[in-house]
């Protein structure tokens, strides 16, 4: 299974606003667009859905942006994944009812078994992150993450 770049850019971005969650403050789209290397429309296109998710909230003002709506540590990688792609379901009929079409094989298939399965092993293995961990390992793997995203930002004024 592909995940889509709108995925990919979407944890990236919730990890940014989850580094600077204790910090307090928002990020915005040309902070993260920066850090990230992200386009600053694709991004407020995946900001849309976030906010529709209730991920993150928007701060108005000169310094506005963006910022978690919940606690990092409560919000899981597989929550944010389901907002941005709507199933993890490796093919249409597996273990997503909403999304299921059911076949005249349907409850015969041994296939739908394997599917359901990747599904939900998938499932187990997103929930085990929350957007806190990721964090945490953002910063362990560049240290002057938080400063870098924040030094961009005076330097944009």
């Amino acid at each position: 299974m592909r995940l889509t770049t709108k995925t990919s850019y979407g944890i990236r971005a919730l990890i940014d606003l989850a580094v600077v969650h204790e910090s307090g403050g928002p990020l915005s789209i040309r902070e993260i667009s920066h850090e990230e290397g992200i386009s600053d429309i694709y991004l407020e296109q995946i900001f849309h859905r976030l906010r529709k998710g209730g991920f993150i909230k928007s701060v108005r003002g000169p310094k506005g942006g963006y910022i978690l709506s919940r606690d990092p540590a409560g919000i899981s990688v597989y929550e944010a994944v389901m907002a941005l792609e709507g199933s993890i379901a490796p093919v249409r009929c597996s273990y997503d009812k909403k999304q299921c079409k059911p076949c005249k094989k349907a409850t015969r298939c041994t296939s739908k078994e394997v599917w359901d399965e990747v599904a939900r092993q998938i499932q187990i293995t997103l929930e085990k992150f929350s957007l806190q961990d990721m964090a945490g390992r953002a910063l362990e793997l560049d240290p002057d993450k938080l400063k870098k995203i924040r030094s961009y930002g005076k330097n944009i004024s």
